[in-house]
């Protein structure tokens, strides 16, 4: 069977499903849905009730008052929800301020601020082939042997464009 091929939409992002069990009071729901850490909300939340409920069950084995258990199910939920939290929060913001970094130190840029392409016709790389088949396509290879160094070993002197790249000959 065949797979739809990804489209892009202009549309706004779907909110999570499980959004719609958040209280609406005091606009709960609507900062969750609106967050871009929702996902470490789910995630912590999931943390803390997995470990609530671990802790409850605990209490009851260990024959502790049906109340203790209930509150020790609810404060290790808590004590393990708001944590797990921060450190996802934290997590995903390290993420995107090193990719943010990376960007700019490759200089890279955002599809907005990116210059305009350069024609065809006028790039330095590539040439016109006729092979009668097809369509005039462009094609030219370069490669350029050079050992990698690392900063502290001994740098080689810059050369000429022409003295390291060497045109790939097809046959």
């Amino acid at each position: 069977p065949d797979t739809p091929s990804a489209t892009v939409s202009d549309g706004s992002p779907q909110t999570a499903t499980w959004t719609r069990f958040l209280p609406e009071w005091g606009g709960i729901r609507e900062n969750v849905q609106n967050s871009p850490f929702r996902w470490c909300v789910r995630e912590s939340l999931m943390w803390g009730i997995a470990t609530g409920t671990a802790m409850g069950f605990h209490r009851v084995r260990m024959r502790s008052s049906p109340f203790f258990s209930i509150n020790a199910a609810f404060a290790t939920s808590l004590i393990v929800a708001m944590p797990s939290y921060y450190f996802c929060y934290r997590r995903r913001e390290h993420k995107e301020a090193t990719i943010e970094m990376m960007m700019k130190a490759n200089d890279f840029q955002y599809h907005d601020e990116m210059p305009e392409p350069i024609p065809q016709a006028e790039h330095p790389f590539l040439e016109n082939v006729d092979d009668g088949k097809s369509e005039a396509v462009k094609q030219k290879e370069f490669v350029a042997r050079l050992k990698e160094k690392k900063e502290w070993q001994k740098q080689d002197p810059m050369d000429d464009a022409a003295n390291v790249f060497k045109e790939v000959k097809k046959p």
